[in-house]
């Protein structure tokens, strides 16, 4: 099977099925919620489709079927999910890690198409030039994405919560440049 990775819409049917895409891939477990997809839809239309560094991909098939999705933007203070890491890991860490960052924000591949190199594909493309030293990411622990990323160079900065009682993550972070700019 063949795919190529275009832009990604905020708006429109390619873009509803990529949200369709996200919420198909996190129905299933460990995630099991199927509601996530209008969550993802909404902070993309309001928050996270107008930060700065924002990218948006889509994988689509020869046959025009959206197979997968991504995003990400520069990460910074006052951001939720910067904010929960730095309170999370050292003083050192968060130089390293956070101060010149892209976060790799959610990554979804239509279940039927997985293990096909389409998440390879899109987190290649999203970082391609990216000028932030690192990228950073979570993934739940008892997800198999770890592994992928570990692949790509990813390496476990900590192991955290988000919310009392929620699911363990790891927070993970590439090096995309080692000099600072």
């Amino acid at each position: 099977m063949t795919w190529r990775i275009e832009p990604l819409p905020l708006h429109g049917p390619l873009f509803e099925g990529a949200i369709a895409v996200y919420g198909e891939a996190f129905a299933r477990p460990p995630y099991s919620d199927p509601d996530r997809g209008a969550e993802v839809r909404q902070r993309l239309r309001e928050m996270h489709g107008l930060r700065d560094g924002y990218k948006g991909l889509m994988a689509v098939t020869e046959a025009g079927a959206i197979a997968g999705m991504c995003y990400g933007y520069h990460s910074k203070k006052g951001q939720w999910w910067h904010e929960c890491v730095r309170a999370a890991i050292s003083a050192e860490q968060t130089a390293e890690w956070l101060s010149d960052a892209y976060e790799l924000v959610e990554i979804a591949v239509e279940p039927g198409f997985q293990s096909q190199g389409i998440g390879r594909g899109l987190i290649a493309e999203l970082l391609e030039g990216r000028p932030e030293r690192t990228c950073v990411l979570s993934t739940r622990t008892d997800s198999e994405a770890h592994k992928l990323y570990t692949r790509l160079g990813f390496e476990v900065i900590t192991e955290m919560v988000f919310a009392p009682g929620g699911a363990p993550f790891y927070v993970m972070g590439k090096r995309l440049r080692d000099e600072p700019r």
